[in-house]
């Protein structure tokens, strides 16, 4: 009678019998560290058999294709299986989502019926409570006009005291309350004629400074119409002047070949302070029929701005200096006086008023603040978590962007985790306006766009690999690495598997660098060798001193794997001081 399990037939080689101990071994000793069930399917003892059938095919050389096959074949069973259940699970949730359909319906319709009961109460109540408040009213304005008729009836023209300026013998005097009447009825008249002639309404200062106001974005808007207009005169300039050589020198050049390089050129013209003519205000002086000098004009601005600033009046302030001629008053000296003042009236303090104003006076790439006035701003409305200000001038180019303003705003980031994503996202318009192209990289990979970064590092031509690692160290991520060391879309990778390995096993992420090995490995048959044969930036000393490590750091496969490719290439794993430089590639 045969017995039900099949005996395997004895093995002979100690080799073969050690290698099935170890492995025996290794799959005992990872079902006990992810304790995984005796009976039942689970997922991790799948996961731990599949990699010891894998180690089996790698030591079985002669019958790797089969056992290649025939994984293949459980794990596309596997997956299969997989997928069915997954199907399943979704298709009981659709129909349990249709069974329940109509008992929401049911419950909506029943919660909408309640509202509009709820709501029907409120407006009930809403106009009691108005009818009471207007009966209210009503009272309280009769009181007070009975009250106001007890009041004047009750007044009588008898004096309530001494009266000022005068003694109690003169207050007695006929004579001196008649010449004290003389002297206040002279000050009255005196007093009324100063009104007429030295002052003016509130609304006509008003009026005044929103003509102003209007007349300066009117400057604004014809400073830039002149701008584009300057730009237009430079570029007909310039290809007219072109034209005339082109003809004085005989048309040797054919005039679309002439004309496609010259308009390539003009097109990246941009217009500056020395294409306009300089005109001195001396001769606009000499015109002026009232001979007001600008140096006046100046002094009464600073005034009412002094006027303004004392008055209380900061909003009004911080716009006035923001409009000031030259930029008189656009400077860090304006920017301490508006931050000394500590008591205030509502929740934005003057000196973020004066911020504001700076940059909703500057027009997108000119009359932009200072590098300096920039960074003050922006630390200001951050301290008082005005993040949408920021969002706003940076959005909209009204700073002076620098590296220590990308800085200031990656920082409130991580301490503010609230507003970390649209701090990065300002950071990287920033960084990236300024050329500092690896923290801009950097911001993007926080934000974990890592597919964005890196099409971002492969866009920029400047992107070295010292760049590259430089984003990797500060943000550590297998898929950042691994698509840095991969081609993209026709372009080389950044990055050589060799390079970076060596670059982290030499930095406290030495296991960074492992993993990308492990994969590395784990892509097929080939792959690291092929990274190993190719690497132009790595010598057989390097490559000897990562499988060292490797070794070191429990990976003898990975170690062994990597000296056989460099045994088997004849390679220089220890050069002469005249071939110190060798690649892999090169024969001894």
């Amino acid at each position: 009678m045969l017995s039900a399990a099949r005996s395997l037939p004895p093995i002979e080689s100690e080799s073969d019998n050690a290698f099935l101990e170890s492995l025996s071994e290794y799959i005992q000793r990872e079902k006990e560290r992810l304790q995984c069930p005796d009976k039942g399917p689970d997922e991790q003892r799948y996961i731990i058999y599949s990699s010891a059938f894998d180690k089996v095919i790698e030591y079985a050389t002669v019958y790797k294709s089969v056992l290649t096959d025939i994984k293949k074949e459980y794990d596309n069973f596997i997956g299969a299986v997989k997928k069915s259940d997954r199907d399943s699970k979704l298709a009981h949730g659709k129909l349990k989502a249709m069974v329940a359909q109509p008992t929401s319906l049911m419950y909506c319709q029943r919660r909408a019926v309640q509202l509009q009961e709820r709501i029907a109460i409120i407006q009930r109540d809403t106009a009691e409570l108005r009818a009471e408040l207007k009966r209210l009213q009503e009272t309280r304005r009769e009181r007070r006009l009975t009250l106001h008729q007890k009041t004047s009836d009750s007044n009588t023209n008898r004096p309530v005291g001494q009266i000022p300026g005068l003694t109690f013998d003169e207050s007695m005097n006929p004579a001196a309350l008649a010449r004290h009447l003389d002297c206040l009825m002279r000050k009255r008249a005196d007093l009324q004629s100063k009104r007429k002639s030295q002052y003016v309404s509130v609304q006509v200062k008003a009026d005044l400074d929103n003509r102003m106001k209007s007349a300066l974005d009117h400057r604004d808007e014809l400073s830039t119409e002149n701008d584009k207009l300057q730009l237009r005169y430079k570029q007909l300039k310039s290809l007219s002047d072109t034209l005339s050589t082109w003809e004085k020198r005989g048309r040797v050049v054919p005039l679309m070949e002439l004309l496609t390089t010259q308009l390539e050129t003009i097109r990246h013209l941009t217009v500056t302070d020395a294409d306009y003519p300089v005109i001195s205000s001396v001769a606009f002086e000499d015109d002026d029929p009232t001979k007001v000098n600008e140096s006046e004009l100046l002094v009464e601005y600073i005034e009412r701005f002094v006027d303004l600033f004392e008055g209380g009046e900061y909003e009004a302030a911080a716009f006035h200096a923001a409009k000031s001629p030259h930029g008189v008053l656009r400077n860090m000296e304006t920017m301490e006086r508006f931050k000394s003042v500590t008591v205030y009236q509502g929740e934005m303090p003057p000196l973020l008023q004066y911020f504001q104003a700076l940059m909703v006076s500057a027009t997108a790439g000119r009359q932009l603040p200072g590098e300096t006035l920039s960074l003050e701003g922006v630390r200001c409305a951050l301290e008082h978590n005005f993040i949408e200000l920021v969002t706003h001038w940076v959005t909209q180019k009204r700073l002076t962007y620098s590296e220590v303003l990308g800085d200031l705003i990656c920082e409130h980031g991580e301490k503010s985790l609230g507003v970390a994503d649209t701090c990065l996202a300002l950071a990287h318009i920033v960084y990236t306006a300024c050329g500092v192209l690896p923290k801009a990289a950097l911001t993007l990979c926080k934000r974990g766009m890592i597919h964005g970064a890196t099409e971002f590092i492969h866009q920029c031509k400047d992107f070295t690999a010292g760049d590259c690692v430089y984003v990797v160290r500060n943000c550590p991520s297998l898929p950042l690495l691994q698509l840095l060391t991969q081609d993209s879309e026709g372009q080389p990778a950044m990055l050589t598997v060799g390079f970076a390995c060596r670059t982290l096993l030499r930095t406290d992420q030495e296991e960074l660098g492992l993993q990308l090995l492990d994969k590395t490995h784990a892509r097929g048959h080939g792959v690291l060798e092929k990274e190993v044969l190719e690497d132009g930036s790595c010598s057989a000393d390097d490559w000897a001193e990562i499988a060292a490590r490797c070794s070191q750091r429990n990976r003898p496969l990975l170690s062994q794997e990597i000296l056989s490719i460099l045994l088997s290439q004849s390679c220089a794993v220890s050069p002469s001081p005249e071939r110190e430089g060798a690649k892999l590639t090169e024969p001894m």
